[in-house]
C-alpha cells in the first residue's frame, strides 16, 4: 500500500533541535508506527509548518523503525497552505498514493478535494469539544476510519456534533529517542522515585497561552497559599510559556510573600531540562478541564512521580483514582487536599507513583502504540 500522512508540522528546527508540543511529537510516532509496517511499500510525509532543510532529519527519524524496502518522499511546505493543498491535489489526480491520514481536524477538510483517495482522520484538539464548522464536520464523517486520542475525545465529539461516529480510540504513548530505536531498558531512569528523597514541590508543564488555562494554573496557585499553611516549604514548580505567563505571574505576585516566593516560575524546558524536573519533583498535578489525551501524565509516569489531574477529561484513562494518582474537581481547596496527601504521606506517593509506573511500562511505551495503531489500521506489524 502507498499511504500518504499529512502533518501540521513534526517541529524540526534548522539547527538540528525539535521545538516541544504534544502535538509534534504525535505525528512524529506516528509516522514512525506506520513506516514500520510491511503492509506500506511508499510512504509519504508532508508537512505543512516545517521549514526546507529539514527534511533529512525527519527521514532520519522515520528510518529507525521502517522496514528495508520501504520507499519514503518527505516533503515541507514552509507554512503554506496553498502549496500543501496543491501538493494533495496534484498526487489524487495522478494516482501517487492509494490512501491517506490527515494528523489535524483542519487539514482533514482536503479529504473533500474531488478525487480523493480514501483517507483516515484523528480527532485532537480543544476544538472536538464543542461544535465543528460544518466543512470539517463533513470532513470528518467522509473520513475511511475516524480515529481518537481518547475515549472522552470521541464520545464528546459525538455528543457536541449529531450524526459524528465515534472515532476508534488509539492511546498515545511516550516517544523513543529521536534516531534510534527503544531499548529494551527503556524504562530504567537514573534516579528512581523516592519521595523522601525528592524536592517539596508539586509541578505544572504546559502552554500558558491564552484559551489553554483550562489546565489548571490559576487554580493551583490559588490552592497554595492552602499548602503553605501545613507545608511552608512546599514549591510550586510552573514549567512553559505562553501569553498569559504574565497574567499567571500576577496572581502568584499578588499573593503574601510567604507564599509567593514559592511560586516559580521555571520557563520553557527542552527534553532533558524536563526529563530533570521530572526526577526531583515529587508530585505532577494538572488539575484540567478539557484535556484531550494528557501526554504529560505519561511523561511523569514513566519517571513514577505519582499525579494529580482532572476528574472529568481525557486523563481519567491514563490517570487510575486512588490507584496511580488522585483525580481532583478543577477548585482550590480539593487540589491543596490532593497535594497535601502526596506532599506529606511517603507511603501514599510511593505506593501509587509505583503503581503509575507499572502501568505505563505496561500500556504507554512506544511498542504499544505502534501495536494498537497498525491493528486499527489493519495493517500488518
Amino acid at each position: 500500500m502507498r499511504y500518504l500522512i499529512v502533518a501540521p508540522q513534526l517541529g524540526y528546527e534548522l539547527s538540528g533541535g525539535l521545538s516541544p508540543g504534544g502535538l509534534l511529537q504525535f505525528g512524529r510516532c506516528v509516522a514512525r508506527a506506520i513506516g514500520s509496517s510491511p503492509s506500506i511499500t511508499k510512504l509519504g510525509v508532508w508537512c505543512q509548518v516545517d521549514k526546507p532543510g529539514v527534511e533529512h532529519l525527519i527521514e532520519q527519524t522515520i528510518r529507525t523503525y521502517a522496514h528495508p524496502k520501504l520507499e519514503l518522499q518527505v516533503r515541507v511546505f514552509g507554512g503554506s497552505q496553498i502549496k500543501l493543498a496543491s501538493a494533495v491535489a496534484t498526487a489524487n489526480l495522478r494516482g501517487a498514493y492509494d490512501r491517506a491520514m490527515y494528523l489535524l481536524v483542519n487539514q482533514s477538510v482536503l479529504g473533500l478535494l474531488p478525487f480523493h483517495v480514501p483517507y483516515d482522520a484523528w480527532e485532537i484538539g480543544e476544538e472536538l469539544f464543542r461544535r465543528i464548522p460544518r466543512i470539517k464536520y463533513h470532513a470528518l464523517c467522509h473520513s475511511d476510519r475516524l480515529l481518537s486520542i481518547s475515549h472522552n475525545t470521541a464520545q464528546i465529539a459525538a455528543q457536541k456534533n449529531i450524526g459524528l461516529p465515534e472515532g476508534k480510540v488509539v492511546h498515545l504513548c511516550t516517544e523513543p529517542p529521536l534516531f534510534s530505536r527503544e531499548s529494551t531498558d527503556e524504562c530504567r531512569v537514573e534516579s528512581p522515585y523516592d519521595p523522601t528523597k525528592r524536592n517539596q514541590s508539586v509541578m505544572i508543564v504546559g502552554n500558558m497561552h491564552r484559551g489553554l488555562l483550562y489546565k489548571g494554573h490559576q487554580q493551583l496557585i490559588a490552592a497554595w497559599s492552602e499548602v503553605i499553611e501545613k507545608c511552608p516549604n512546599a514549591q510550586l514548580w510552573i514549567v512553559g510559556g505562553g501569553g498569559d505567563k504574565p497574567r499567571l505571574e500576577d496572581q502568584a505576585h499578588a499573593l503574601p510573600s510567604k507564599v509567593s516566593r514559592n511560586v516559580i516560575f521555571m520557563g520553557r524546558a527542552d527534553a532533558d531540562v524536563l526529563a530533570q524536573l521530572y526526577q526531583r519533583c515529587r508530585v505532577f498535578a494538572m488539575p484540567s478541564l478539557r484535556e484531550g489525551f494528557g501526554l504529560v501524565f505519561v511523561e511523569a509516569a514513566r519517571y513514577g512521580v505519582p499525579c494529580i489531574g482532572g476528574k472529568h477529561d481525557s486523563v481519567k484513562e491514563i490517570v487510575l483514582h486512588n490507584q496511580t494518582g488522585l483525580l481532583v474537581e478543577q477548585e482550590p481547596d480539593d487540589i491543596a487536599s490532593a497535594c497535601l496527601q502526596l506532599l506529606t504521606d511517603d507511603v501514599l506517593a510511593r505506593s501509587l507513583g509505583e503503581a503509575g509506573r507499572k502501568r505505563y511500562q505496561e500500556t504507554f511505551r512506544f511498542c504499544h502504540f505502534r501495536e494498537r495503531l497498525l491493528t486499527t489500521l489493519e495493517l500488518s506489524l
